[in-house]
């Protein structure tokens, strides 16, 4: 993801007073397309509302610990709840993030560390996941763990303290939960490609459905560093560590991909993102795309396919028509 967990955070709270979400349906059945996905933080009824017009049959949201649990044993359900209500309304899929400590449960009071008892992790992990067992039932486990943005550990740490004890308690809560990761930053600073490979090393037995983010500046580029062939000095694309760690069998989702119309304009912003769409559709083995982002926050303009006020950008309806068609 793009921002930092602060903005992050106050984006969650920005969008929080209406939330929504759902889990375990057939979306095609109901009008929606379920290999397309939306990221919206935490989602008013009018987000959901024009997802369901865009006919996208899924969206990840932040349900970030010290949003949820401020304090040791104050969940703020109400909230959660709404998201959960709202998104089932209208028949969308969840795909939730779980993660970042809140300050009491934080090494050091720092909320990008790691926690400071790895069993007050799993409890949180498994109470929530426990209280929509059937309702929300694709897990995500910390976002983007390897750019130091959103988190300060090591990779060791994040796989033995947060990764691995999460999924276990995801599956004591829920054993038919799915788990959903690593949800790395395609960047090469951040070593990605050494985090991705060691990750699915030890801990690809566990992950149900296997997850990556990836920022270019084209629709061309985002594919080559997905698929290959990328040049000799870049680091391998994501397809060879899947091959080269047995994973390639396993599903695979781009959970955040976008391009900003600040930057590329409206008109090319909708361009890309649907090119993109149709690349995908030929590539064959990504099987569902979480587009970056629905609506555009004030803090990092650009991402979204509709404007801060919500009325549509090109993005909007180019993807909507890209959906229609698939659902004729």
């Amino acid at each position: 993801m793009k921002k930092t967990l602060l903005v992050w955070i106050i984006v969650s709270i920005f969008f929080l007073e209406n939330v929504a979400q759902v889990g375990g349906k057939n979306s095609v059945t109901l009008g929606l397309y379920p290999k397309i996905g939306i990221n919206c933080h935490i989602p008013k009824p009018e987000d959901l509302d024009l997802i369901k017009e865009a006919q996208i049959g899924w969206i990840r949201i932040d349900l970030i610990w010290n949003v949820v649990e401020p304090k040791p044993k104050q969940y703020r359900w109400d909230m959660v709840d709404r998201v959960v209500k709202n998104a089932e309304e209208r028949n969308i899929d969840i795909l939730a993030i779980l993660g970042y400590c809140p300050e009491w449960a934080a090494q050091n009071g720092d909320i990008h560390d790691l926690p400071r008892d790895v069993e007050e992790w799993k409890e949180y992990v498994r109470t929530i996941v426990s209280r929509y067992k059937g309702r929300i039932n694709y897990w995500t486990l910390w976002n983007e763990p390897n750019s130091r943005t959103f988190f300060r550990g090591s990779l060791d740490q994040f796989i033995d303290e947060v990764f691995i004890p999460g999924i276990q308690a995801a599956k004591e809560a829920n054993p038919n939960a799915k788990i959903v990761g690593p949800d790395l930053a395609h960047l090469k600073g951040a070593k990605w490609d050494l985090w991705l490979e060691e990750i699915l090393t030890r801990a690809g037995k566990d992950i149900d459905i296997i997850s990556h983010h990836c920022y270019k500046s084209k629709p061309k580029k985002v594919k080559r560093n997905l698929q290959g062939v990328v040049p000799p000095w870049d680091p391998p694309a994501v397809k060879k560590i899947l091959q080269e760690t047995n994973c390639l069998d396993k599903p695979f989702w781009l959970t955040e991909v976008g391009f900003r119309s600040n930057k590329v304009g409206e008109k090319k912003q909708e361009e890309y993102l649907v090119n993109f769409l149709q690349m995908n559709e030929k590539m064959g083995w990504i099987d569902k795309v979480f587009i970056y982002e629905l609506r555009d926050s004030p803090l990092e303009p650009g991402y979204g396919i509709v404007n801060n006020d919500r009325s549509p950008k090109p993005a909007f309806f180019g993807i909507k028509e890209f959906i229609n068609k698939r659902l004729l």
